[in-house]
C-alpha cells in the first residue's frame, strides 16, 4: 500500500483562471483554419460521392433519348458519360485533398500562413469545377482562406 501524503496543487479562483485565459494569445488563425477544414471535408465528400456515382451507377444507366452518331456504338454512351463525371469527381477529390492538407498544415506551421491561405483560397475556387463540395464547401474554403490571409498574429 501507498503510505504518505499527497500534495494537491493550489486551487485557482475563477478570476485567476479567467485572467489566464484572457492573456492567452492565439498562435494561428483558428477561425480561418476551422472554416477551411470544414469546407475541405465537404469538398472531399462531394468528390467521393460523384466518383462513386460515376463508377457504380452511370455505366448501367440506359440513355434512350440520345441520338447516337453512326460512328459510335450505342452502348458506349454510358461509358462516355461515366468517364466525364468521374473526371469531375476526381478533380473535386484532388482539390479537396489539397485544401484539407493546407488547412491542417496551417495549424502545424502558422509561420507560413500566407502560403497556406493562398493555397486554400485558390484550390477552393478551383473546386467549383468539381462541384465545390455542394457549393457550401467551396464557400467555406474561400472564406477560410480569406480570413487566413487577413489574420495577423498578436504583438503582445
Amino acid at each position: 500500500m501507498f503510505r504518505g501524503t499527497v500534495k494537491l496543487p493550489p486551487s485557482h479562483t475563477s478570476a485567476e483562471v479567467r485572467k489566464k485565459l484572457e492573456n492567452k494569445t492565439t498562435t494561428y488563425p483558428t477561425t480561418g483554419s476551422i472554416l477551411a477544414l470544414a469546407g475541405s471535408i465537404l469538398i472531399v465528400l462531394c468528390g467521393t460521392l460523384v466518383t462513386f456515382v460515376a463508377t457504380a451507377i452511370l455505366p448501367h444507366v440506359n440513355f434512350p433519348n440520345v441520338n447516337v452518331p453512326p460512328a459510335l456504338a450505342a452502348g458506349s454512351i454510358p461509358a462516355i458519360a461515366a468517364g466525364f463525371v468521374e473526371g469531375i469527381g476526381l478533380f473535386g477529390l484532388v482539390t479537396g485533398a489539397i485544401v484539407l492538407a493546407s488547412s491542417m498544415l496551417l495549424v502545424a506551421m502558422p509561420g507560413q500562413r500566407k502560403a497556406w491561405g493562398v493555397l486554400i483560397l485558390v484550390f477552393s475556387v478551383l473546386s467549383l469545377l468539381g462541384l465545390g463540395g455542394f457549393l457550401v464547401g467551396a464557400i467555406l474554403g474561400i472564406v477560410g482562406g480569406a480570413l487566413t490571409l487577413r489574420w495577423k498574429p498578436s504583438t503582445a
